[in-house]
């Protein structure tokens, strides 16, 4: 009888200690959006009759909802490029808002310390590869503008993008298509 006294006992003393520090914690759920991560697909249309490109979100990531635009935008960036270009620096260089009140999203795509000239770094270790080829310049364009945009995305966000590379304004290059302001819609 005596075992089976400690043993209740035992038993409402750890049920009240948990009840009494369950209702004491201080837990915050943290709210985040998410924002899909691009690649591109290369599907047949047959109206045109050929193969094209077409962008597909691969991957979604999770950003807390309290970061400010700025922050939220370099979290995305950071992930695309550690995710589709071997961490290539993407720097944000700044929101400005042109004659027709859009949000452009200002990107400089920044090679790595030490580059001189393409292959200089190794294959796949500078923009320049990923700009070459009719295949490889057209997914690059694909993903940076699909994955930038985020034209699925409901909340507050940019209205347009323009990239630069090397902190030069990107202009009607071979194979890529990044060249002016790109909008949203």
């Amino acid at each position: 009888m005596y075992y089976w006294n400690r043993l209740l006992t035992f038993f409402i003393y750890i049920t009240l200690s948990v009840s009494v520090l369950s209702c004491n914690s201080k837990k915050t759920t943290s709210v985040s959006d998410e924002f899909a991560l691009y690649s591109t697909k290369e599907v047949f249309d047959s109206v045109l009759g050929y193969n094209k490109m077409v962008p597909v979100a691969v991957r979604y990531i999770s950003i807390p909802v309290n970061q400010d635009l700025l922050k939220k935008v370099s979290i995305l960036l950071d992930s695309v490029s550690a995710y589709n270009f071997n961490n290539l620096k993407m720097e944000v260089s700044g929101i400005d808002k042109n004659e027709n009140n859009y949000k452009v999203l200002k990107v400089n795509l920044r090679e790595n310390p030490g580059f001189k000239m393409p292959d200089s770094l190794g294959h796949y270790r500078s923009w320049y590869d990923f700009f070459q080829g009719s295949m490889g310049g057209g997914q690059t364009t694909i993903i940076l503008t699909e994955s930038t945009l985020q034209k699925q995305y409901k909340g507050e966000w940019v209205d347009a993008v323009e990239f630069s590379y090397q902190n030069e304004k990107i202009g009607d290059w071979d194979h890529i298509f990044l060249s002016g302001i790109i909008k949203r819609n």
